[in-house]
């Protein structure tokens, strides 16, 4: 994918996530959401178990599992189904992707700068405070801008 490709995608997905973001705070219920609906519903494990196909141990498993976080997307997606449920799936960034490009550019920016500026200080040319703002907000701008593989390899 090239730069325009990635910076469009970007966009694109943050406008999608968007009516996500509501999610975030959003805790599941203790017992997990199969338990929860099923509850709510009226619906026995047993029940469940037969709509889904399987034993109703198993019904127990997955209930365990969703709470402990093993089940599988497809056995998740299969209860779901059974309940008359859709199954929801997204990985919904803590802020917009965009955001999290611009974070991540920066601490690169300031990571090379503080290299150079210790460089630079050895020789006695260290840069001014002034200096070193516009070297690394041009610095995080050009990364913004190229996104470089390279910015997702520090922390």
């Amino acid at each position: 994918m090239n730069v325009q490709s990635r910076a469009f995608a970007r966009k694109q997905l943050d406008q999608k996530l968007e009516s996500f973001s509501g999610l975030i705070r959003s805790h599941p219920p203790v017992r997990g959401w199969i338990r929860a609906i099923r509850d709510a519903l009226g619906m026995t494990g047993e029940q469940l178990a037969r709509r889904i196909g399987v034993q109703k141990q198993r019904v127990a498993a997955l209930e365990k599992g969703e709470v402990a976080g093993t089940a599988t997307i497809n056995s998740l997606k299969k209860a779901a189904e059974a309940m008359d449920c859709v199954f929801v799936y997204a990985l919904v960034p803590r802020d917009s992707l965009e955001a999290n490009v611009e974070q991540q550019a920066r601490k690169y920016a300031e990571k090379i700068h503080s290299a150079i500026q210790h460089s630079m200080v050895l020789e006695q040319q260290g840069l001014t405070v002034d200096e070193s703002g516009q070297g690394i907000k041009a610095n995080t701008e050009k990364f913004i801008r190229e996104t470089p593989k390279d910015i997702w390899e520090i922390n």
